[in-house]
C-alpha cells in the first residue's frame, strides 16, 4: 500500500527532477507517488488508490530510481508522460534520428552541455530517454517499447 507521508527521499528525487529537467511541481499534483521499495517510486492516479488490490498487485508504474549515490533515472513511462513539460536536457531530434532512436540505437551527441539522463523528444512529443556516455547518447528505450525493422 503506498505511504502517503512524503519522507526525505521523496522529496529529495522531486527537487532533483525540478534542477536537472525543469518539470515543476505542479505536474505532479494530479498523481499519487510513493516509494514501493527503497529507493523505487512509482506513480499512479488517486482514483486508482480506491481500490482493494490483492498484496501482490502493483498500483500504477515504475516512475523513477533513486540511486545511494545520489543520482537518479527516471522511467519511460515517466519520460512520455510528462517529458513534454521538460525544459532542461532535452534532445529534439531530426527524422532520421528519431527514426534509429525508436529501434533502439545509440545517437552521436551533437548537443552541447549534456550531462547524464536526458528526454529526447520528436516534434516536442517525448519518445523516452538517453544518458550521455562521452560522445554518445545511450539509448534508455526498453526493448520491448522498440520498434523493429
Amino acid at each position: 500500500m503506498p505511504r502517503k507521508e512524503k519522507d526525505a527521499a521523496f522529496e529529495q528525487l522531486l527537487r532533483k527532477i525540478k534542477e536537472h529537467f525543469g518539470i515543476p511541481e505542479e505536474a505532479f499534483c494530479d498523481f499519487e507517488l510513493y516509494e514501493r521499495k527503497k529507493g523505487e517510486f512509482w506513480m499512479t492516479s488517486r482514483d486508482a488508490l480506491l481500490f482493494e488490490l490483492p498484496l501482490q498487485s502493483r498500483c500504477g508504474f515504475k516512475f523513477a530510481q533513486l540511486f545511494s549515490r545520489g543520482g537518479f533515472r527516471l522511467s519511460s513511462h515517466a519520460v512520455q508522460l510528462l517529458g513534454a513539460l521538460a525544459t532542461r536536457n532535452v534532445v529534439e531530434l531530426t527524422r532520421s534520428e528519431m527514426e534509429a532512436f525508436i529501434r533502439g540505437e545509440d545517437l552521436e551527441n551533437r548537443w552541447e552541455g549534456l550531462r547524464g539522463q536526458v528526454i529526447v523528444r520528436y516534434r516536442g512529443v517525448p519518445l523516452g530517454c538517453a544518458v550521455v556516455v562521452e560522445s554518445r547518447l545511450k539509448n534508455q528505450v526498453p526493448s520491448s517499447k522498440r520498434i523493429k525493422r
